[in-house]
């Protein structure tokens, strides 16, 4: 795996900035530690003919080694950290693909609302 292109992953990862907490859980298996990620859930509009569909595609980045042993159909849940350091579940996921790593040291994760 190549080096990233910056020093320290986990200051890219801060949680006192804007990374947020995702547990991994494998199907079928026992939770696995929180670890940092980044949470984006863009959405599209999809137009086939008279329809209209709005469609999100929530997905994490994180460090790939924080994604070794998960793979398409574990769950994933998406928490926050408060500003009083209480965490609050945000949202749970099922993966839809095995992770993508990107050869920096990171991997996206992509998702679908379970």
């Amino acid at each position: 795996m190549p080096a990233p292109a910056w020093e320290n992953l986990d200051d890219f990862l801060s949680l006192d900035e804007f990374a947020a907490l995702a547990t991994f859980i494998p199907d079928g298996g026992v939770a696995r530690d929180p670890v940092a990620v980044i949470f984006d859930e863009p959405h599209s509009n999809a137009e086939a003919g008279e329809f209209d569909m709005d469609m999100s595609e929530p997905g994490v980045t994180c460090k790939e080694v924080d994604t070794v042993g998960i793979r398409k159909g574990d769950t994933c849940v998406i928490s926050e950290r408060q500003a009083d350091g209480t965490v609050v579940a945000k949202g749970r996921y099922v993966l839809d693909h095995d992770p993508y790593p990107d050869g920096t040291g990171m991997a996206l994760v992509k998702l679908s609302p379970e």
